[in-house]
């Protein structure tokens, strides 16, 4: 082989060599080259929430670290420390994701006030967040009790309802001004909003203004769900209610607490709804719900003390007025019986309101049966009384249809809708200037504009209330 033949051959062999070398020096370096440090933190999500004191956030704490170029910074090691209200996180540190994000679940601390954390990146001492909290008596805002006057004027009747004119077949929330200024006392009807119905008819629950002012409703069909009513009748969603059981029993009645919780009560018992759409049940009163066997509650019946917070509802398998202990939003004793006796049947099934008195703790019950259309009383010791029987109005449609039960403390009156008559009832309470009187409230204006006339529809009824209860 010539001389020129073995230099070129070992001049091109080196020259592959040493691009080989410089290909791997220059891959060596990429792969050993630091990452851009982070530049920025940001809170992405969780912050400012609010929470009743001693329990977890509802969302956690969602954290993004980046570069200087707002690339994300994957791998970096984010501090989060409680520095305010003794609260606890899931974790202390944690690292970011490909995205940059990472996250921590946090408990506040068991008092009411602020709550800070701080948060820190470990990569670069210079960043750092503060996320807040709010611990409060609450799991919301909803249920602060603070009362403010939101629907006005006070003693109108608030009334949801399917079968009024004014709703255009559809479900309509309206307020009835009590004129009692002619000598006739009569009622005028405001419609608030109506609520159409998608697909499905909206079965009417009940509605209740609680400690706050605030109104809310339950419903059924479409929906549901509990929601809390602004004044303009715009329907916010609370909480989700539990499906009808299997017997297809549908409803739920509701009360308000003195400290703001909103109580409901379904065939399955009473529950507690909160606005982190959580339905909570009580030990000792939780049924199948199931009418075919009776064990199931009256989903029409349930009161709540003003004074105390028991709750009041009625089991029907062994046809008992039950009372409930509370201390806020839990149980601070066992389910008792108010009476030594059970009810008649008509009462336990036929209840269609119920309410206490918060001057004596007396509980109010409307039943409507055939052969039961009556006002009964049941003393807080457990004695049982009828002030009112609707036959004395006379029998068949004179005796009226009579729907749920509302109360107006201040005034000492019972309200009910009759819906065969389409009229409302006043009923003075004992301690009333005229005790024991039943006023009727016809319309001044279009005849069915509480309900339609026969229509039997349930409804939903309570007083705008001039203050906490």
């Amino acid at each position: 082989m010539p001389t020129s033949d073995l230099r070129f051959r070992r001049l091109r062999h080196g020259t592959y060599a040493l691009a080989l070398l410089t290909f791997l020096v220059a891959c060596s370096d990429n792969s050993t080259s630091p990452p851009p440090p982070p530049s920025s933190l940001q809170i992405v999500s969780g912050d400012a929430q609010y929470t009743r004191k001693g329990t977890k956030l509802e969302e956690p704490v969602v954290v993004r670290v980046t570069d200087d170029k707002g690339a994300a910074a994957a791998n970096a090691t984010v501090h989060f420390q409680v520095v305010e209200g003794g609260g606890h996180l899931s974790r202390s540190s944690a690292t970011t994701n490909n995205d940059g994000r990472t996250s921590v679940a946090w408990t506040l601390g068991p008092n009411t006030g602020l709550n800070r954390m701080r948060i820190t990146v470990a990569e670069n001492s210079a960043l750092g967040a503060t996320a807040t909290a709010t611990s409060a008596e609450y799991y919301c805002v909803e249920e602060d009790p603070t009362f403010s006057a939101s629907f006005s004027p006070a003693h109108n009747l608030v009334m949801l309802t399917r079968a009024s004119s004014l709703g255009g077949g559809h479900a309509a929330l309206v307020r009835y001004a009590i004129n009692s200024g002619g000598p006739q006392v009569t009622f005028t009807a405001n419609l608030v909003s109506t609520y159409t119905d998608t697909g499905f008819q909206i079965s009417v629950g009940d509605c209740v203004f609680a400690a706050n002012g605030d109104l809310f409703f339950a419903w059924y069909g479409p929906h549901d769900e509990i929601v809390r009513v602004a004044t303009n009748g715009a329907a916010t969603h609370f909480a989700t209610l539990e499906p009808a059981p299997i017997d297809g029993t549908q409803g739920a009645e509701l009360a308000m607490t003195p400290g703001g919780a909103i109580m409901g009560c379904d065939a399955r018992g009473p529950f507690y709804a909160t606005c982190r759409d959580t339905l909570t049940r009580f030990a000792g009163s939780i049924y199948p719900g199931s009418d075919f066997d009776r064990d199931a509650a009256n989903s029409d019946a349930l009161a709540c003390d003003p004074a105390n917070g028991d709750l009041y509802y009625i089991y029907k398998k062994d046809r008992r007025l039950k009372r409930l202990p509370m201390n806020g939003i839990t149980p601070s004793g066992p389910v008792e019986n108010v009476m030594a006796a059970a009810l008649d049947i008509d009462i336990s099934d036929g209840a269609r309101g119920m309410v206490v008195d918060k001057s004596d703790a007396s509980i109010y019950i409307l039943v409507e049966t055939a052969a039961t259309k009556a006002i009964v009383k049941v003393t807080h010791d457990g004695t049982l009384t009828t002030p009112y029987s609707f036959f004395t109005r006379g029998a068949g449609d004179a005796a009226g249809i009579q729907e749920d039960l509302a109360i107006d403390r201040s005034l000492k009156y019972l309200y009910t809708l009759d819906t065969k008559n389409n009229v409302f009832l006043a009923f003075g309470l004992p301690t009333s200037a005229d005790p024991g009187t039943l006023i009727t409230i016809g319309s001044s204006g279009d005849a069915n504009w509480a309900s339609d006339a026969g229509s039997r529809e349930p409804v939903g009824l309570d007083v705008i209330p001039t203050g906490a209860p």
